[in-house]
């Protein structure tokens, strides 16, 4: 690590020289000294060296009033990181560990993407850490996501002393669309001290889709309005894959109109490689108590080589940065009109499911009844309900099983053919029976 990047940065805040846990009067006190000091060449500390050129000098003082008064307690910094594929490995990695950790400790709500971690161990481990300083930081964290056996959870990881996030949920994809590889993830928040409230929307697009989901987010955010009535601050921010040949910049979209703005723009490169794209985005829908954006490059803050960056990612996080006291909401985003929870299984001691097998891709049915149970019309989906199953014209007799196979094949009275590859997660997943009325009949976790 260089000198650069442990200057004017003090307990996690440029410019907290007493550790108090803000930028005042007493820190410009410090600061006057050792800038004096420098002037008079008496001597030189690091940790006032904003911009890392070895003097204290009228530069670092121009950063240090930009930061002075601007504490924690006035502002809220809220942010977007793909940690590119975050499970057990990089959790058993101390040295990423310990990068995530710092970069974490410098937002208010961060809303991690491309968590892959069917032990669902890696996240908690990693707010443990960010933790282990006193920080006192905690997480909501999404189902898990996607139309293949590569499944990704979102996470929001937020400090408690200065946020609080009221509810979060996956947002539900209308029946009969399937607009997205994996659902945005909402969760509404509020400052702890003045008035700023927000519904923040964060999205990873299928790159190969990533057009037509950029787009669909304008029914995100609508549905937002729905649920949050009254509520004006959404900020909708993640990997949208919004350049090179995903996505053509320069185009026009469903939310590039003029209710949107594009903090994070086509100017900044949000990529760890040496290609420079904007792959990460922050858009707002309303900027009255937006202060600042850009992107935190932690490979220049901590002093990483290429090599070392990209072990912990290959994207950068981005921030939006917003007053706490200029919010003119009607109503606070609290006020949630909450999605209808699916039904109960109705209790059944005839049609059951028995079996289920990840890996060789079958489910298997049972009447455990005294009579036969017509499963016409019934159907079987899986986790997010992404593959449905249809039954033919079938019959269950007492005491019998069927075996659905995904795949295809001749059906019989006790196997019957799905007609399509790959519809099981090997790393986790469930099946759901339903009735020909919609009435969820049983489930099974593979």
């Amino acid at each position: 690590m260089s000198a650069s990047t442990v200057t004017a940065v003090v307990n996690d805040m440029k410019g907290d020289y007493d550790s108090d846990g803000d930028v005042d009067f007493d820190d410009f006190v410090e600061f006057a000294a050792a800038y004096n000091k420098a002037q008079g060449e008496q001597g030189y500390d690091e940790i006032f060296d904003f911009d890392g050129d070895l003097d204290v000098d009228f530069d670092d003082f121009v950063e240090f009033a930009g930061v002075y008064g601007k504490t924690s307690d006035e502002t809220v910094r809220i942010g977007a990181f793909n940690i590119q594929i975050f499970g057990v490995t990089k959790a058993d990695n101390p040295s990423v560990m310990t990068v995530l950790t710092d970069i974490i400790r410098t937002y208010d709500v961060i809303a991690i993407q491309e968590i892959r971690d069917i032990s669902q161990t890696a996240l908690p481990e990693l707010v443990d850490l960010v933790n282990s300083d006193g920080s006192q930081y905690d997480y909501v964290v999404s189902e898990r996501l996607g139309r293949t056996t590569s499944k990704e959870q979102y996470a929001y990881v937020y400090n408690t002393h200065t946020v609080t996030i009221n509810e979060a949920h996956t947002y539900p994809e209308p029946d009969g669309t399937d607009p997205f590889h994996r659902q945005p993830y909402i969760a509404s928040i509020k400052a702890m001290d003045g008035n700023y409230d927000a519904t923040l929307i964060v999205i990873h697009t299928d790159p190969d889709e990533a057009t037509e989901e950029i787009n669909a987010l304008d029914d995100v955010v609508e549905y937002a309005k729905e649920v949050y009535p009254g509520e004006q601050d959404f900020v909708i921010m993640g990997d949208f894959n919004a350049d090179g040949s995903y996505f053509d910049e320069d185009s026009t979209c469903d939310i590039c109109g003029s209710e949107y703005t594009w903090v994070i723009d086509n100017s900044q490169d949000t990529t760890v490689a040496s290609s420079s794209n904007t792959y990460d985005r922050i858009v707002l829908t309303d900027t009255s108590d937006y202060i600042d954006s850009g992107v935190f490059r932690f490979d220049t803050e901590y002093g990483l080589s290429l090599t070392e960056a990209s072990a912990v990612s290959d994207h950068y996080p981005v921030y939006a940065e917003f007053q706490i006291d200029q919010d003119n909401d009607a109503i606070s985003p609290s006020v949630y009109v909450p999605i209808e929870e699916p039904d109960s299984p109705i209790p059944s001691e005839s049609i059951q499911i028995v079996g289920l097998s990840l890996v060789d891709e079958w489910v298997k049915i049972q009447n455990t009844g005294s009579s036969p149970v017509s499963l016409d019309g019934w159907i079987i989906v899986d986790e997010g309900e992404k593959h449905t199953y249809t039954f033919p014209s079938f019959t269950l007799i007492t005491g019998a099983t069927v075996t659905v196979h995904t795949g295809y094949g001749t059906n019989t009275a006790t196997d019957l053919y799905w007609g399509t590859n790959y519809v099981w997660n090997n790393d986790g997943d469930y099946a759901r029976l339903y009735d020909s009325d919609g009435n969820l009949v049983d489930t099974r976790v593979g």
